[in-house]
């Protein structure tokens, strides 16, 4: 048998193993359990490059909804491969908004960086930086709050931004988003002559914004009020 029909006849049988092997993942990735159903998007996407719709809403669909951070993280990462074939099957509207929902709603922080290093590969940092903004000046304190943890996890880059966000713990009406600009500042490390000031100032006497301000004030420069 010549060399070259040696080499179609492995291409074939590869190519049926993989097909084999694709239905079984499908099979696992719809009937499995949480990790198997993990397991199985990692194969399909990275081994298989198997991009389909049903895919990319598997992933979307674990990163959302499952109960292992560590799974709704592994599918963010997932997102960022899958670029190309979002956007050839017209989803990218809708997985810039579930990567704007999990920005500021999921509960562990490793899932948030996750997704705001798949907002930044992805190329999405800017426009996702615009709605998270516009949200700072919503007359509804929970959506201000929403835009203040956003921030938290996409960074805070130039001096106006910054002073907004100051702003809104000197002047915001809301006690619950004033408490979430504390938490930014600590987060995000920023030791501005002016966040310590104000600090400084909420620092003084009791209540839960007092605590948090003696909280981040002590994270950023060891004082104790």
């Amino acid at each position: 048998v010549s060399t070259q029909s040696t080499g179609w006849y492995q291409r074939r049988v590869r190519g049926g193993i993989n097909a084999e092997y694709g239905e079984c993942l499908m099979f696992f990735l719809v009937n499995g359990d949480e990790d198997l159903q993990s397991w199985a998007l990692q194969a399909l996407t990275k081994s298989l490059a198997c991009h389909s719709e049903k895919v990319i809403m598997c992933c979307l669909k674990q990163m959302k909804g499952a109960i292992k951070l560590e799974n709704r993280a592994a599918a963010a990462r997932l997102i960022v491969l899958l670029k190309p074939a979002i956007e050839e099957h017209g989803l990218a509207i809708q997985v810039f908004e579930d990567l704007q929902l999990l920005l500021y709603d999921d509960c562990s922080r490793e899932v948030k960086k996750a997704v705001a290093k798949a907002v930044n590969t992805l190329g999405l940092h800017s426009k996702m930086l615009q709605v998270v903004i516009r949200k700072l000046d919503d007359i509804n304190e929970d959506i201000r709050a929403q835009g203040v943890t956003s921030l938290s996890i996409l960074g805070i880059k130039g001096k106006s931004l910054l002073n907004q966000l100051l702003d809104i713990l000197e002047l915001d009406s809301s006690i619950y988003v004033r408490i979430q600009v504390m938490r930014a500042v600590k987060e995000l490390n920023i030791s501005d002559r002016r966040v310590i000031r104000l600090l400084r100032e909420r620092a003084r006497g009791a209540g839960p914004m007092c605590a948090e301000a003696q909280s981040a004030l002590y994270s950023l420069t060891g004082e104790l009020e």
